[in-house]
């Protein structure tokens, strides 16, 4: 082997994993586009010479102007979230996607792994009373040695569990895997002295599970600071679950998956492989539980619902169930969906959320049935565009200028709208001026154009053009869905307007992407005579 196929080699396996080299690339960097490195860091100081990485900021205060983006503080907080789910969702993968036992209690975890955190972190005070004697004692622990301990405390529950309930199979541990979190739950409601009840237990001094530096997340520096560790938290966690899957103990795991008599014959303990699959998931899931009270600063019953695993069962179906990859990638897609969007364009509407997660749910089983991590390159690569044809169409920043002024004058002015025919004519009027304006805005750069400015616009320019390919069918769509939520739905937008936007055009981008190389590759038979039996036909 050649040098020559030695780089050919290295650079198929880049392009194969380029969809997760480029999403660990926007984890370890995106912060750093909102906020400046902290002094705790300085490699990026030096790389990014002090400042916030350059261009890619720019871009981000055109589409916080825009309002598509919020406060930085904000972003941070989200993403650490998506990681905390991340974890959560890719433990329960762990579990089911490569062992077979389907479980429909983990959120026993990962909320009995958020109480004992809290108890032992806070110094929590236990009083046991025995006949007369009110004997007590205080345990008292470092935060993080808190998680951690939260975290093998929820192992141990699952070994106690699993001894009980892992003898059955199928649809039978699942009943009993949904009835433990119901358990635990009553048990909580019960003692509430120990547990606070439904209000549940929250520090207004420190964070629940005060890791320093963290303090008050609402800061800029401690929720970057969070954000880091809740990172390198869940690098570890994805680390070690994935050397245990792709280990001779993960090939266990995935033999018992695909025939328990099989696996046993040759020589597999079956109960034992089950068990420590249920632990190993249980301990990631109570890492994760440890972090969100730590995120949230508040523990209570509600998190030892079924609710929240099946929250979670829904993020690995639609990532992809037995890849681990796939849990992270569903986790992502729901948390940013339901925190960033649903939350601002539906305010006010009950039960949005989960509309969309079943709407997304049958989307996804009915054109990618092993989810997204399974899906096939044509819709991996529609995904991706999907999602950057319609960035770009909605980050370009929009300003009157001699273009808009002039179609002004031109297209028809409707006041205030009252009937449903002009308040769609008023929203394909004013679609179509933003539209007229992102040209106009380009146009105002370049009359200002200078040395600092011009990386702005040249990467301005080119996602301009990026956006070129779906820009009628994203105009067409932006109408008729404004015009959908604010006439027919009565759901006032507001500021939300852009984010609803972004919405509409990811619905129709991504499936505008699928079809597209198809649609220029019908063109080109039809038009240009290349038949793939025949070759290139030149004309005389």
């Amino acid at each position: 082997m050649d040098w020559r196929e030695i780089i050919e080699d290295l650079w198929d396996d880049v392009t194969d994993r380029a969809y997760y080299i480029f999403a660990v690339a926007i984890l370890i960097l995106f912060p750093f586009i909102l906020v400046t490195p902290p002094s705790t860091l300085p490699i990026l100081n030096i790389i990014f010479n002090g400042s916030r990485i350059p261009v890619l900021s720019d871009i981000y205060d055109f589409g916080y102007q825009s309002g598509l983006f919020g406060e930085n503080v904000w972003i941070i907080n989200i993403f650490s979230l998506c990681l905390i789910w991340a974890i959560f969702a890719a433990s329960w993968d762990f579990v089911t996607g490569y062992s077979g036992q389907v479980s429909f209690g983990h959120a026993a975890f990962w909320g009995f792994s958020m109480y004992v955190a809290y108890w032992v972190a806070a110094g929590f005070h236990v009083n046991i009373p025995i006949i007369d004697l009110d004997l007590g004692f205080r345990v008292e622990l470092e935060p993080l040695f808190a998680l951690i301990f939260g975290a093998l405390l929820a192992a141990l529950l699952a070994v106690f569990l699993g001894i009980i309930s892992l003898r059955v199979r199928g649809f039978y541990l699942a009943i009993i895997t949904l009835v433990i979190p119901l358990i635990l739950n009553s048990l909580a409601n019960t003692f509430v002295e120990l547990t606070g009840g439904n209000y549940g237990l929250q520090s207004d001094v420190t964070r629940v599970v005060p890791l320093p530096p963290l303090g008050d997340l609402f800061d800029e520096t401690h929720a970057l600071n969070f954000y880091i560790f809740v990172l390198l938290v869940f690098f570890v966690a994805i680390t070690l679950m994935m050397l245990i899957a792709f280990s001779r103990v993960g090939l266990a795991f995935q033999s018992i998956r695909e025939d328990e008599e099989a696996a046993e014959s040759l020589g597999i303990n079956v109960r034992n492989y089950k068990i420590l699959a249920f632990t190993l998931s249980a301990f990631f899931a109570g890492i994760a539980g440890g972090l969100y009270a730590q995120w949230f600063n508040y523990v209570s019953p509600t998190y030892l619902e079924s609710s929240y695993s099946f929250q979670v069962i829904i993020m690995c179906v639609i990532g992809g169930v037995g890849t681990i990859t796939g849990g992270i990638i569903g986790a992502f897609l729901l948390t940013i969906l339901v925190n960033v969007f649903l939350k601002n364009v539906f305010r006010g509407v009950h039960g949005m959320d989960m509309l969309s997660f079943g709407i997304l749910l049958i989307i996804t089983l009915r054109y990618m049935p092993y989810g997204l991590a399974r899906s096939t390159k044509d819709q991996k690569r529609a995904c991706v565009l999907g999602i950057l044809f319609a960035l770009a169409w909605i980050i370009i920043p929009s300003r009157e200028g001699w273009g808009v002024e002039l179609f002004s004058s031109i297209l028809p002015n409707n006041g205030n709208p009252t009937d449903p025919l002009s308040k769609l004519i008023s929203i394909s009027v004013t679609s179509i001026l933003i539209l007229i304006g992102k040209v106009d805005n380009l146009g105002q750069m370049l009359s200002t154009l200078t040395l600092d400015n011009l990386l702005t616009f040249i990467a301005l320019i080119i996602i301009f053009i990026f956006s070129i390919p779906a820009m009628i069918i994203f105009l067409i769509s932006e109408i008729i869905g404004i015009f959908l939520f604010e006439v027919i739905m009565g759901i006032n937008l507001g500021e939300a307007l852009n984010k609803a936007k972004f919405l509409i055009c990811v619905v129709t981008g991504i499936p505008f992407a699928f079809y597209l190389p198809k649609i220029f590759r019908t063109i080109r038979l039809r038009y240009w005579g290349v038949w793939p039996s025949v070759g290139r036909y030149e004309p005389d």
